[in-house]
């Protein structure tokens, strides 16, 4: 593939005929027609192989009539993007998580996220304009805006504008390429009609502003290309560093945009290898051009990015349930935060509270409770557990049959040093042997309890060694001798040799959903690590003089590494089974959409627009086709000028086919759960590629065939748009017409009971089976440890007795619509079975079917939730009742009876 190159090397391009005679390669920016007689494809001998030239080398002047186009595409993109912003008028999809963080935003709380912040700061600052006082806190899918007061259509306007304007960028980057109005204006069209992309870019969800940024990034790098005439200009700059800001933004929004700097440095890197070869530019010219770069596309994003996480944690000053998942230096920069104040030197015979210190998840924790799992001892539970409490205080104590010399005072502890752990409260010493954990099978993990028993002087197998790795350098003698805060230590089983490790896995209820804690072998220290947050001599005098920790607060630049690290673990480790989730192979042809809200008879699910994706796919398989047949072509001396389109076609399709690699293939080496919208910024590059493609075999076509094969393609994308557009801006259809649509049977959107009403309406001759079960599943994807995610609800399940029928159907519950196979009747009499049964109510304001079905109110179904909803009438008749599922986080799902 050819990539970028100066400009004016352009016009001193050679290209070398069998003969070897030299030839200047010219290509007109307008792209014209080329006339019959140069013919597209020749073997001549004595014809020249065209020279290479830079994808973006078109000096573009920008013209009355781009302005005009530029004006009439962002008016119907926009239309587009903000028709029936209003519905639906419920939480959809991770609008529960990004309102949310909007909400914490405007009141200053902090939080934590697997994601960089800029996108979500662009959501409050949109919130915070509209009135948005961010009390509303966006808990479950299905949740009222209207009827909480939310200006929840002033939060989707900015995605919507977002996404608007990459329908006009688009136009300025084929244009920048050197392409025609036409083509231009098609390629805008097929991104502003692309559902998918229209679906993103009307919600409170990430991608739209990752998108938006992505977008302009390359609009910039393809308009700087048009300024290579005039190196160190100020357009020149302008453009460059435009490129670096926006590289920044994207980065800043989600890591994706990272992708951005492989796709523009390698283009950078052989353009400055062109350069190098270039005798008209000095050494030192070189040097300026590398600098320039290395500072625009590099200094540049990389400030942009510190920067947004500097008003990022400006904004969140307060302490908040995400401060939980930050190291104790870091939740002192909190108001409100961790404020601890102990003891600084460790004796043997102190108090303490040992914490991790590489982990979240808290202190070493015991309680009478002992181990319940078939390959342990039965002995009692040591775990970690968040919280400060007088079950995590440990009394340090010398190791078995050891004396301490203790006459001239306390003896400080030093590393070395052979100890025993008694639990302060149960008296029980920590202890490990040759058991097997809790939650691991593996020979080299041994499980920790507490053993012990009035009158048992212990044994050998509560001995550890304490092992200091690391001090504070402004705190002498903290890596010799243990200090609370400031000493960073091992507990190593003498007669094991392993290491109190912590899994981080969390244990049965029976544990109390607290965290195992084990003895490894051969582990790292990164989650082997441990210090004293707390000490305390209980015999300690006044004339010890007794000096205080506390933890120092971090830098900034402290914090913005750590949530960084944070963030890459958290991405690492994302993984679940998301009924929606989809892997990499599958998202190029369309296999599969993502269900993000449902309701009676409309629904949103997101999938794109079929002929889009198809063709996109196509011309860059296409491209691959062309590069290896030419490559092939002119190893064998046999010209191919493509109709005099080749040099364009290769740089500017062969840079958005890089960039789109560049977008696509890291995610093959993902393990994290990963969705369609995933895939989006190489959708637009692959957009762009099948624009330039069609340019490609019609340049040579009469004007009038030229247009015909446009407006085809322009019709086909417009009838895909319009029959897919029921689900995305959740238009009311029919079951007839949504079957229709269904065009691949892997397209898991569920017409037979998200359309037709209450289908109540519909009585059911042959009894159901008994206790049938519908799940109920959330549909935001995992999200990372302690981000306020929404637990997964139970299932409901169903006896049925005998007599008159109704159907059950789904509504409001995507997972619902998306998981129930067929019609579930239920007979009267039937009954809701539930661990909490105050979660299940009736909600009589509902739409009364057109065919009413008998439901007596006293059967016990209806009992609990007659009484609230004050239809008292003994035997009277309900023609549609909504039964609301109510977890304890209240997901919003429910069915309809």
């Amino acid at each position: 593939m050819t990539l970028p190159m100066d400009d004016r090397k352009a016009h001193r391009a050679k290209g070398h005929s069998m003969k070897g005679t030299p030839h200047a390669a010219k290509d007109s920016g307008e792209s014209a027609p080329s006339s019959p007689s140069s013919d597209a494809s020749s073997s001549n001998d004595n014809e020249v192989p065209p020279a290479a030239s830079p994808p973006f080398h078109a000096k573009w002047a920008f013209s009355r009539t781009d302005g005009l186009l530029l004006l009439v595409v962002s008016m119907v993109a926009v239309l587009v993007r903000c028709y029936g912003l209003s519905t639906p008028n419920q939480v959809v999809f991770d609008e529960v998580h990004f309102g949310k963080f909007a909400g914490k935003y405007i009141n200053g709380t902090y939080f934590y996220d697997l994601h960089p912040p800029l996108a979500k700061m662009m959501f409050a600052a949109a919130g915070r304009l509209a009135g948005y006082d961010g009390v509303f806190d966006f808990q479950a899918i299905g949740l009222d805006y209207a009827a909480a007061g939310v200006p929840y259509v002033a939060m989707r306007l900015l995605p919507a504008l977002l996404g608007a304007i990459t329908v006009p960028a688009t136009f300025v980057t084929a244009r920048a390429c050197g392409y025609r109005i036409d083509t231009a204006a098609l390629a805008a069209l097929l991104v502003c009609f692309e559902n998918g992309l229209i679906t993103q870019s009307r919600l409170i969800l990430l991608d739209s502003p990752l998108v938006f940024f992505t977008v302009l990034t390359l609009t910039a790098w393809a308009v700087f290309w048009t300024k290579q005439s005039q190196p160190f200009s100020g357009p020149w700059w302008f453009w460059l560093l435009t490129t670096g800001v926006m590289m920044g933004c994207a980065a800043s929004c989600k890591w994706v945009g990272l992708f951005l700097f492989p796709a523009v440095g390698l283009s950078t890197i052989a353009d400055l290898w062109d350069k190098i070869a270039d005798r008209s530019i000095s050494p030192a010219r070189w040097g300026a051009h590398f600098a320039a770069r290395a500072a625009g596309l590099l200094a540049v994003p990389l400030a942009v990015y510190l920067f947004w996480f500097q008003v990022h944690f400006a904004l969140l000053y307060k302490t908040g349930d995400g401060a939980a998942m930050m190291t104790p230096e870091f939740q002192t920069t909190l108001s409100g935060g961790l404020d601890v104040a102990t003891d600084r030197d460790v004796f043997y015979g102190s108090e303490i509270r040992i914490r991790s210190t590489n982990a979240r998840s808290g202190f070493l924790h015991s309680h009478t409770h002992n181990w319940q799992h078939d390959k342990g001892s039965g002995q009692q539970q040591v775990t970690i557990y968040g919280h400060a409490d007088q079950n995590n205080l440990w009394v340090v104590e010398p190791g078995f049959n050891t004396t301490i010399d203790d006459s001239q005072g306390p003896v400080m502890l030093k590393s070395g040093a052979t100890i025993r752990l008694r639990h302060k409260s149960t008296g029980k010493y920590m202890h490990s042997h040759d058991k097997r954990p809790a939650l691991s099978s593996d020979k080299n993990k041994f499980e920790i309890s507490g053993y012990g028993f009035p009158g048992f002087a212990g044994d050998t197998n509560d001995d550890f060694q304490v092992d200091i790795l690391s001090g504070d350098r402004h705190e002498p003698g903290s890596d010799t001798h243990v200090q609370a805060i400031y000493s960073r230590f091992r507990l190593v089983h003498r007669n094991l040799q392993c290491s109190v490790y912590n899994s981080r896995k969390q244990l049965p209820k029976w544990a109390f959903d607290q965290i195992e804690v084990n003895c490894m072998r051969n582990c790292l220290p990164r989650m082997s690590t441990w210090h004293v947050e707390f000490a305390q001599y209980p015999n300690a005098t006044d004339d010890m003089g007794v000096r205080k920790a506390r933890y120092r607060p971090m830098s900034v630049w402290a914090k913005i590494w750590e949530y960084n690290k944070l963030m890459a673990e958290s991405n690492e480790s994302l993984s679940g089974d998301h009924p929606f989730a989809a892997r990499p192979q599958h998202w190029a042809w369309l296999r599969r959409g993502t269900a993000y809200w449902g309701g009676r008879g409309h629904f949103v699910y997101q999938l794109g627009n079929p002929p889009v994706w198809w063709a996109s796919l196509a011309a860059l398989l296409l491209f691959a086709v062309v590069r290896v047949a030419l490559v092939l072509l002119d190893k064998r001396q046999i010209t191919v000028s493509l109709g005099g389109q080749r040099n364009r076609y290769l740089s500017s399709a062969g840079f958005f086919v890089v960039a789109w690699a560049c977008h696509y293939v890291p995610f093959f080496l993902m393990g994290r759960e990963l969705f369609i919208h995933h895939y989006f910024p190489a959708l637009w590059m692959a957009i762009l590629v099948l624009a330039f493609t069609l340019d490609l075999f019609t340049a040579r076509l009469p004007q009038l065939l030229r247009w015909s094969v446009y407006v085809a393609v322009a019709a086909l994308v417009l009838y895909a748009f319009e029959s897919f557009s029921y689900i995305t801006y959740a238009r009311t259809w029919s079951k007839d017409t949504c079957l229709k649509t269904k065009w691949l049977g892997t397209w898991d959107f569920d017409c037979e009971h998200a359309f037709g009403g209450v289908r109540a309406t519909e009585s059911q001759a042959a009894s159901p089976s008994p206790s049938p079960v519908v799940p109920v599943v959330e549909d935001a994807p995992p999200p990372a440890a302690d981000d306020g995610a929404v637990a997964q609800p139970e299932q409901v399940a169903l006896t049925s007795p005998s007599s008159a029928s109704v159907s059950l159907v789904a509504a409001d519950s995507i997972g619902n619509i998306a998981d129930i196979g067929m019609p579930v009747a239920i007979q009267a009499g039937d009954v809701i079975e539930h661990s909490n049964p105050d979660a299940v109510h009736l909600d009589p304001e509902y739409e009364l079917p057109a065919k009413p079905v008998n439901v007596p109110v006293d059967e016990p179904a209806l009992a609990s939730g007659v009484a609230d909803g004050g239809l008292r009438s003994e035997g009277m008749e309900v023609s549609a009742v909504n039964v609301v599922y109510s977890d304890v986080d209240d997901t919003g799902a429910h069915i309809e009876l």
